[in-house]
């Protein structure tokens, strides 16, 4: 009988392949949770990164191991704990935390709310806006009297008024120095808002910021039946009879997030704070060149490079 004999099995090199748990996105999305806003990011991300020429990339878990160095920017809506965590550990990466309670900002995690700002940046930029669309900075507001948040109002309004104009002197008759400002003493009937509204009429003021607290439709129909034109805030009581509306503030998140992102991945600098938008804005006031300057000077503000306050 024939003999046969085993021969050895020949070994084949393998290569080893490429951990498939490590990121590699210049911008990744770190969709931890159960965010509402996860599905709108995911697609606004996606763009932001091929508008960029920056790949891509979405995760459900981030660990520091896992973030190779070309990893820029990451987005994250995860466990906020977990977030601070990492971006503790990885001072060389941008982070962006998205609309999550109890997670503080530093100088490379940026915190990126729902809220349209504060009051005090409502009433900056609305101060600035309106002097930057008002012919002669012949602007002013009206706030509740002896009250905090009219005080806060007041000042920041102002603040932001001079900060586009300076002395705000006005060129034509009747010349004087802008802006100015009106205390309410009851918003709850005409006799208590009336006289505040005329006196800033009597100063040929033609664009107003009314806070929000004291909005009524029928103050806001006095002052459009005095073609006023004014700056508001979305939900403000009595819009539906304003006149010449330069636009309303409010949060679009995911539109700031886009907005920080797009900064970041360029190498500027990025805000933290709320989502605050200039939106549903008049062209017709506000030019396309006007709304590109105030945007310009809105991120400063929000960045924390602009005092909203005297």
């Amino acid at each position: 009988p024939i003999q046969t004999q085993d021969l050895p099995t020949a070994e084949v090199p393998t290569q080893e392949s490429p951990d498939s748990s490590l990121v590699s996105g210049e911008l990744v999305f770190w969709a931890g949770g159960a965010s509402p806003f996860n599905s709108s990011l995911s697609e606004r991300l996606a763009l932001a990164a091929q508008t960029s020429g920056k790949s891509f990339e979405q995760v459900e878990n981030l660990a520091a191991e896992q973030v190779t160095p070309s990893v820029r920017v990451v987005v994250a809506t995860a466990d906020p704990a977990e977030i601070q965590a990492l971006a503790s550990l990885k001072p060389e990466i941008q982070f962006v935390a998205v609309d999550l309670p109890g997670i503080l900002s530093t100088p490379n995690l940026h915190v990126i709310t729902s809220q349209a700002g504060t009051l005090e940046q409502q009433a900056f930029l609305a101060g600035y806006a309106l002097a930057l669309t008002t012919e002669d900075y012949r602007v002013g507001a009206l706030t509740l009297a002896n009250d905090d948040a009219g005080n806060r109002t007041r000042d920041s309004f102002i603040t932001g008024a001079r900060y586009f104009c300076g002395l705000c002197n006005s060129r034509y008759m009747p010349v004087d120095y802008y802006p100015f400002t009106a205390e309410v003493a009851d918003p709850n009937n005409q006799a208590g808002w009336q006289p505040a509204a005329d006196a800033l009429l009597a100063k040929t003021v033609t664009a107003m910021y009314v806070q929000p607290e004291i909005s009524s439709p029928e103050l806001l129909a006095y002052l459009a039946a005095r073609n006023i034109t004014i700056i508001g805030v979305e939900g403000q009581v009595g819009l539906e009879m304003a006149g010449r509306v330069v636009g309303l503030f409010g949060s679009d998140l995911i539109a700031s997030v886009e907005q920080a992102v797009t900064r970041l991945l360029a190498g500027e600098s990025a805000a933290s704070g709320g989502s605050l938008e200039l939106r549903q804005v008049n062209s017709e006031i506000m030019t396309d060149g006007k709304f590109a300057l105030f945007n310009q000077i809105r991120e400063e503000l929000l960045s924390g490079f602009i005092k909203d306050r005297p």
